[in-house]
């Protein structure tokens, strides 16, 4: 029976669709004031250990001979604890054959980069002109004048199918993703796994002490012939 449940929550999530991650560790707070205006300008959706998930739609295409992996999108993480480990995932349905390759960077390396610099810069001016983005519209941006440990995340997305259709092999739709942001607890495992850990480990403990009692009972039912026999 454990070994049931334990098999579910290992299979859940390739169920429910595809999942690409990256591992990063919070940076030390930084002073904000000397890039927030460049942060404010570019729009990027933000994503921090409160508003911790999104659900929106990311543009892809083919990849380029090697050159480029695929269409970048970035969004900010802000508002992490120094040292703290987090997960940062994109989960996109089975159905939509896409690959994903995420990397995190430091504010510091983007922005003294030129060739992310430079591909930031083009995807903010995209934001601006996509009408259809209601998560880029409607989000919050940084608070000027605070310190805060930020980072930037990019997701590169490359269409990953062949077909007969011209029209689907020259103008790859937009993948509807969802992306999440989940903060590591005691730096072990993602926050979003210890309600499922709590479970199991409760299982196993309930399924323990059953599992003593019937064994117990089992054996006094097979000790009572015994008896009787002597008798």
């Amino acid at each position: 029976m454990i070994a049931l449940y334990i098999w579910i929550s290992l299979i859940l999530p390739y169920v429910w669709g595809n999942t690409e991650k990256t591992v990063f560790l919070g940076p030390s707070p930084a002073d904000l004031e000397s890039v927030y205006p460049t942060l404010d300008y570019l729009g990027l959706v933000p994503l921090n250990p409160k508003k911790f998930a999104i659900r929106t739609h990311l543009n892809a295409e083919f990849p380029n001979n090697g050159i480029r992996h695929g269409a970048p999108s970035w969004f900010v993480l802000h508002n992490l604890t120094e040292g703290r480990r987090y997960e940062a995932r994109v989960c996109w349905a089975a159905t939509q054959p896409t690959a994903f390759k995420l990397d995190v960077y430091d504010l510091e390396t983007v922005f003294r980069a030129p060739e992310l610099t430079s591909e930031l810069s083009e995807y903010a001016s995209t934001l601006h002109f996509n009408m259809n983005n209601q998560a880029a519209i409607s989000s919050p941006t940084l608070e000027p004048g605070i310190k805060d440990s930020v980072k930037l995340l990019r997701i590169l997305v490359a269409a990953d199918y062949y077909t007969t259709n011209h029209t689907l092999m020259k103008n790859v739709p937009p993948i509807m993703v969802d992306i999440i942001l989940d903060p590591f607890v005691l730096n072990i495992l993602p926050r979003s796994l210890s309600s499922t850990v709590t479970y199991i480990t409760v299982v196993a403990i309930v399924s323990w002490f059953v599992g003593k009692w019937i064994s117990s009972w089992v054996r006094q039912i097979a000790a009572e012939p015994t008896k009787h026999k002597h008798q």
